[in-house]
């Protein structure tokens, strides 16, 4: 009994390290799903984010990392509490440009190098969960164009600009984040370090509803030059701008 009590505690212990990675994020004190204080683990335990500099670039980077749609707010001055009183204030003067996938990967002032106190905790409030098959544009300058990235099998990666891809392909995405028509971009939209390829040979008909549906080599996941298929869209959803920040 006692060897099987400590090979349980072991394997717990194995599987709480195996859930907080560096760089991991979690919400605290919201009401409902998808708010609340922004918490991020380093150096083996949960800190803090100061509000200095804090906004919905900032909130829009945390929510894509906890697998949300979207940002629609970005409250400072402790709005969801404040942290305990001896937990580590781990980020101060953090600012995202919004496309960064992880918030360590933004720019901040370095790892518990901060003026502030509990009092300026930063949150966020997130919508719409991401779902199989969901499409996003990152690394453009607006949100009308950039690297057309998927969700699937819990992660999101890129789709392989071969020689398949055409501007046929570029309007089913267009249509899919709610905007009217779309062509594909050849520009630089940033590094896909760290991203899967996850679609090749695509080819769409221009009738299916999402990227997903058109028809793909779902056996042979092979991009020949590693270019990331990128795309522009017109029309319709962004004819509004509002202060909601959305990345799929």
């Amino acid at each position: 009994m006692e060897k099987c009590a400590i090979l349980l505690m072991h394997i717990a212990l194995l599987g709480s390290a195996a859930a907080q990675n560096d760089g991991e994020i979690r919400l605290l004190g919201g009401t409902v799903a998808g708010e609340g204080r922004v918490e991020i683990y380093h150096n083996g335990e949960w800190g803090t984010v100061c509000d200095d500099r804090w906004d919905i670039n900032d909130a829009a980077v945390v929510c894509r990392q906890l697998g949300y749609r979207e940002a629609s707010g970005a409250p400072g001055s402790a709005y969801f509490g404040r942290g305990n009183t001896t937990q580590t204030i781990w980020l101060d003067e953090v600012a995202c440009s919004g496309s960064e996938q992880r918030l360590s990967d933004c720019q901040f002032d370095g790892w518990f190098n901060h003026d502030c106190t509990h009092w300026e905790d930063a949150g966020v409030i997130c919508g719409n969960l991401v779902s199989e098959g969901d499409v996003r544009l990152s690394g453009g300058s607006n949100p009308r164009e950039g690297r057309v990235e998927v969700y699937s099998g819990g992660q999101w990666g890129t789709v392989c600009s071969d020689s398949y891809w055409s501007d046929t392909d570029a309007q089913v995405v267009c249509r899919q984040l709610g905007f009217e028509s779309g062509t594909t971009s050849y520009a630089n939209y940033g590094s896909t370090q760290g991203l899967p390829v996850l679609l090749t040979s695509v080819i769409c008909y221009g009738s299916e509803d999402k990227l997903s549906d058109c028809y793909h080599n779902a056996e042979l996941i092979y991009c020949p030059l590693n270019t990331p298929a990128g795309i522009k869209c017109y029309g319709g959803l962004y004819g509004n701008e509002t202060e909601t920040i959305s990345f799929t």
